[in-house]
């Protein structure tokens, strides 16, 4: 199995999981400009952008690691446009949640105010 399709299957789990907690999905793969937010999700008055991680070896250490300043930088600008172009969640609080998925063992942990 490619890289892609494990994200692409961690993300499809990390979704149905958010869909079960109460979020509505906005938005999926969102790409502009720097980068990409894996999933956008809203939950009451609350914008949630979600970096999804799929392992199957290494440990949750290793890959927040990986979520570096750049790449939380490189989040962030990819939300502020976003936010730009739905001007109707003006009014919405925006959060930055991680969700990391062991393939492995089946287990999903999500952080939520992650950066």
């Amino acid at each position: 199995m490619t890289s892609s399709h494990k994200g692409l299957e961690g993300e499809n789990k990390a979704s149905r999981y958010l869909e079960d907690n109460g979020y509505e999905i906005l938005e999926r793969r969102f790409r502009s400009g720097p980068g990409e937010v894996d999933i956008i999700v809203r939950k009451g008055d609350v914008v949630v952008f979600v970096e999804v991680k799929t392992w199957d070896i290494l440990g949750v250490e290793s890959l927040e690691r990986s979520i570096d300043s750049r790449k939380r930088g490189k989040i962030r600008k990819v939300a502020s446009l976003f936010l730009l172009r739905h001007p109707e969640l003006g009014g919405c609080r925006i959060r930055f949640d991680l969700i990391f998925l062991s393939r492995r063992m089946g287990k999903l942990d999500h952080w939520e105010h992650a950066f």
